[in-house]
């Protein structure tokens, strides 16, 4: 019998899950499953900008940079300086990378294809329905606890 776990918990258990497979499946690529978001959004707008980069993945320039750092030391992109603002660089594949791209995707079809052979039409569909529920409900709960901070704050300022 299967022991009644939180929603949370449950997520976090199939999040856990979802990056050992990604490290099986991108084990022999020298890649790692968090920077696959980079190769997805990269593949969307080549020749973008780091900081760019950043806000349409949702994370730190900072933490980009790491991930830059580690892809262009395994040759898979590269930074060329803007040919109009020098103080910029932008962000692209290299041969080696377009490569990775191409596969990463293909493995990405294989996965949701996978996934759709495992799930009824129906399944999939509450599946979907349920985890967006469940993401409009996180990004409210973050707002409230912005609010509320920006009022403490505000009141411990005044």
């Amino acid at each position: 019998m299967r022991k009644c776990e939180g929603i949370y918990s449950l997520i976090g258990k199939v999040n856990h899950k979802s990056a050992i497979y990604g490290f099986e499946l991108l084990k022999e690529k020298n890649l790692h499953p968090r920077q696959m978001p980079l190769i997805i959004h990269l593949s969307k707008c080549e020749g973008c900008t780091q900081k760019e980069l950043a806000e349409k993945m949702q994370i730190k320039p900072s933490t980009l940079n790491v991930m830059i750092g580690r892809m262009e030391k395994n040759g898979y992109i590269e930074k060329k300086q803007d040919e109009k603002d020098s103080r910029k660089s932008r962000i692209y594949f290299t041969e080696k990378g377009k490569s990775i791209s191409e596969d990463c995707h293909k493995r990405f079809a294989m996965i949701q294809q996978k996934l759709q052979e495992y799930f009824t039409k129906e399944e999939q569909e509450e599946l979907d329905r349920l985890l967006n529920k469940f993401c409009d409900c996180l990004d409210e709960q973050t707002e409230i606890l912005k609010k509320e901070r920006k009022e403490r704050k505000e009141r411990s300022d005044a």
